[in-house]
């Protein structure tokens, strides 16, 4: 694992449950595909890291995560009142994406 790329966890749940999904992870510097609940590897950089994922017989739904300073920053966000992504860093230089990325599943009602 290089500098400039850093692996991520992506958990996506309903109900406190495993969903498993087809997601692509994007930005400026690539595109990688994986299935969730799994880990991708992603080239780090200033832009949000965009996860788009599909669920079998549901729309396919897209969270973005920010690069963050990681010794600046732990919490949970929410993102367009649907998807919560919790983060979790630990003490790295520069910017870096949440190395878990939990996501509550939008068709989950």
């Amino acid at each position: 694992l290089d500098e400039d790329s850093q692996d991520v966890a992506v958990n996506i749940q309903c109900y406190d449950k495993p969903v498993r999904a087809q997601c692509v992870a994007e930005n400026a510097r690539g595109r990688w595909a994986f299935k969730a609940p799994g880990n991708v590897q992603v080239k780090n950089d200033y832009g949000d890291l965009e996860i788009t994922c599909k669920v079998n017989y549901f729309p396919q739904f897209t969270v973005n995560a920010p690069a963050l300073p990681s010794w600046n920053f732990a919490g949970n966000i929410l993102l367009g009142g649907l998807v919560g992504a919790a983060y979790d860093l630990h003490n790295n230089t520069g910017l870096k994406y949440p190395e878990t990325i939990n996501i509550t599943s939008p068709t989950c009602k």
